[in-house]
């Protein structure tokens, strides 16, 4: 099934063809930027914590930098990433700036500052053709209590608030997610409650698998099993994507997106994917443009591209190839056959 005629989008960017295209020229689409560690969520699970970090914030003038490099790279969109980007001090000076350099935002916020009104507009104006991206997996203050520090009541509230802020503020519903991070506490009813209640809003799910990274690793019970991620999966593709005929298996967006990104750590490492913690190149040695062409191959996954992987003969290998996060912990390797995977785990467990 060629991916301009499936139905499935599974990537949150608004123009799916075009980042398609990126992704067989083998060309970068979006550069993600993690531009501070302050988050409000206190995720328990989080892949990027670190109890003594070596950098809060990436630096202004280390941005307004690889923001001119990404036009000059013929990179059109950016990815503000944190902690939560809103909680950063002149964000919207910087986004202000991209938007000035003809690239478009794309927000991953905890979605608790939208709770503020001017904060909504704000980012809904600086994210036109762009997505927000919110954090919320459960309505229920018992099970977020259990995956989040800090009052689990206000936060819920916080964010489902925010969200209404932003709708108000006139953000297309097709143009935000709500990400879930899929544990093992959530299995079941709860997920697909939980994604039941924002496709009636018209918000789609981003459905992310746990990775064994920072804070995780202190969890290994809240690894799902394969059956779990299936079921979860299963509900996702019913709820926000009915009638179509591919899925993106585990993964939490499309191959497209996958491929089509790079991301700058909060402390200048380049890395093929936020959750994946190691680093080809730091900006504050060279230029985006020589870290990109110099790793181009694992940056981009170029390896998946053979046509001689696992992947091979999947039904769903037009979308999907599995994530690449969950296979680099668990075996190492960026290119390995994803444990999450139920089609190549048949029998097993994760």
């Amino acid at each position: 099934m060629p991916e301009s005629s499936a139905s499935y989008r599974g990537s949150p960017h608004t123009d799916s063809r075009r980042e398609a295209q990126f992704f067989h020229e083998h060309r970068v689409y979006s550069l993600q930027l993690e531009i501070n560690q302050a988050c409000p969520q206190g995720c328990l699970y989080c892949y990027a914590s670190c109890s003594d970090p070596p950098e809060k914030e990436l630096g202004t003038p280390v941005i307004r930098r690889l923001l001119e490099e990404a036009v000059d790279l013929g990179i059109p969109a950016i990815d503000w990433l944190g902690g939560d980007p809103l909680l950063r001090s002149g964000w919207e000076d910087l986004m202000e700036y991209a938007a000035g350099l003809g690239l478009v935002n794309n927000i991953w916020t905890s979605g608790m500052p939208l709770l503020d009104k001017d904060t909504s507009r704000d980012a809904v104006r600086l994210t036109g053709g762009g997505f927000i991206s919110v954090h919320l997996d459960s309505l229920d203050p018992a099970l977020y209590r259990m995956l989040h520090a800090g009052r689990a009541d206000a936060k819920i509230g916080a964010i489902l608030t925010g969200v209404e802020n932003a709708l108000e503020s006139g953000k297309n519903p097709d143009e935000m997610l709500n990400c879930i991070t899929f544990t093992r506490p959530l299995a079941g009813k709860d997920v697909a409650k939980t994604m039941q209640y924002f496709q009636e809003r018209g918000i789609r799910t981003c459905l992310t698998q746990l990775s064994p990274a920072g804070s995780a690793m202190d969890h290994p019970e809240w690894i799902p099993t394969h059956s779990q991620i299936r079921e979860a999966c299963a509900a996702r593709d019913r709820l926000n994507y009915p009638g179509s005929t591919g899925s993106i298996g585990p993964m939490d967006v499309n191959k497209f997106y996958c491929r089509g990104i790079v991301c700058v750590t909060v402390d200048g490492d380049v890395t093929p994917c936020s959750v994946i913690r190691k680093g080809f190149g730091n900006v504050h040695a060279r230029s985006l443009g020589e870290v990109i062409r110099d790793h181009r191959d694992p940056l981009l996954f170029l390896g998946l591209s053979t046509g001689d992987t696992d992947c091979r003969g999947c039904p769903d290998e037009p979308l999907c190839w599995g994530c690449r996060a969950t296979a680099y912990y668990a075996t190492g390797e960026l290119l390995a056959k994803d444990p999450c995977c139920w089609r190549q785990n048949k029998g097993g467990e994760v």
